[in-house]
């Protein structure tokens, strides 16, 4: 097996300084203390995603912190979470000398950046298409989370799987999924946003009101009978509200909040339970409002390590009083990422490293950067008894 590279601020689980890294910067001597390590910091520090911005920022902060490394220099500019801001924050870092950039976090913010020469930008964008080439998608994409589905999905052994997802901005990321063949669907299907008419659209799904019928038509055959094995089958199927299973044994809905909720909530209503069929979504960032929803009981989705995150939020607000922005990790270990570049390449930071095929790994997990953009293996968990459950 390859070995893993780990990227700094050793111990992932305790936060403490690499020890190796710090003894390697008093033995190099002055002259390498002298080298810095110019970081330009992307985010909306400003306007409506100011708070978004501020909780990245102190996330970096942090990471700098904790490698406690003071030729590490950090320069903070707002991108105002637009691409002409963006684009002109990118100019000035520039002029700094500045040659790795952690963020923008938004995809729009990105459009100009393939303008600047010779800075590469981490950004914190999920998406994985038509990103510039001097750009890294560093969020938690849509193609780490179906490999990472496909590897359970070959454990539990399940094969006709239905994808869904709504007919608005999801839809281009389930035509993506189909055409890369990450996972084979048995079907897909898109669906309205509407909430009302949600319920309609999964009942034509599960066929619902066809085995609705088919309970209703055995009911009448059964009640003209007067065997008492036709009277021990009625009495059961007064209990049901269809009759057969449904063609599928397993869902992945690509969606998020209210929406989620109903589009699952519908498949309960249309009689489809979850201890007969798996429900799986996308990375849910741990919502614990699913909790209180008897439909998400079961529910399955990828996720960074969820130990870490837990580690790294309470460390967070024992730090600044207040709860992180979840996604916020990962800027801690963008930091970390660009430290261990650095200071294992004799205190010069060197694009390509990032691209190292045998990968690396942070706080929210392991993973490998190619094609402009973090490839994440990913955990699966399961939302039970109001706890996320760790099943692979």
């Amino acid at each position: 097996m390859k070995k893993l590279f780990t990227f700094l601020i050793l111990t992932y689980l305790l936060f403490t300084i690499n020890s190796v890294a710090s003894n390697q910067n008093i033995s190099e001597g002055n002259s390498e203390n002298e080298k810095v390590l110019k970081i330009g910091i992307l985010l909306p520090l400003s306007g409506e995603f100011q708070l978004t911005g501020q909780s990245f920022l102190n996330a970096i902060q942090l990471a700098l912190y904790d490698i406690s490394n003071e030729n590490i220099k950090i320069y903070p500019k707002d991108s105002k979470a637009n691409a002409l801001d963006a684009y002109k924050a990118g100019k000035e870092f520039e002029e700094l000398g500045v040659e790795v950039v952690i963020g923008p976090i938004f995809y729009d913010s990105l459009e100009k950046l393939n303008e600047i020469n010779n800075i590469t930008f981490i950004s914190f964008t999920n998406e994985t298409q038509k990103i510039p080439k001097n750009v890294i998608a560093f969020g938690i994409n849509i193609e780490s989370q179906m490999a990472a589905l496909k590897k359970y999905f070959k454990k539990i052994k399940i094969s006709k799987t239905l994808l869904l997802s709504p007919n608005a901005k999801f839809v281009n990321q389930s035509e993506s999924i189909a055409k890369k063949d990450i996972l084979k669907f048995y079907r897909t299907y898109t669906y309205d946003t509407n909430p009302k008419k949600i319920t309609g659209e999964i009942e034509k799904i599960t066929n619902y009101r066809d085995r609705k019928k088919d309970l209703e038509r055995r009911i009448k055959i059964l009640e003209k009978s007067d065997l008492y094995k036709h009277e021990q089958e009625l009495k059961q199927l007064e209990q049901m509200h269809t009759l057969g299973k449904v063609n599928f044994d397993s869902v992945v809905i690509i969606d998020f909040g209210e929406r989620l909720k109903s589009v699952l909530t519908s498949f309960m209503f249309s009689d489809v339970p979850s201890d007969e069929v798996n429900f799986f979504t996308i990375n849910q960032w741990f919502d614990e409002t699913f909790f209180n929803e008897s439909a998400m009981q079961n529910l399955h989705f990828p996720s960074i390590d969820f130990d870490n995150l837990n580690k790294f939020n309470k460390k967070y607000i024992s730090t600044y009083k207040e709860k992180p922005n979840k996604v916020s990790i990962l800027a801690y270990d963008a930091l970390g990422l660009i430290y261990y570049c650095w200071i294992n390449n004799n205190f010069q930071f060197e694009s390509n490293q990032l691209y190292n095929k045998e990968g690396f790994k942070g706080l929210h997990g392991e993973f490998v950067i190619s094609e402009n953009f973090s490839k994440q293996k990913l955990n699966i968990y399961k939302i039970t008894e109001k706890k996320f459950k760790k099943v692979y």
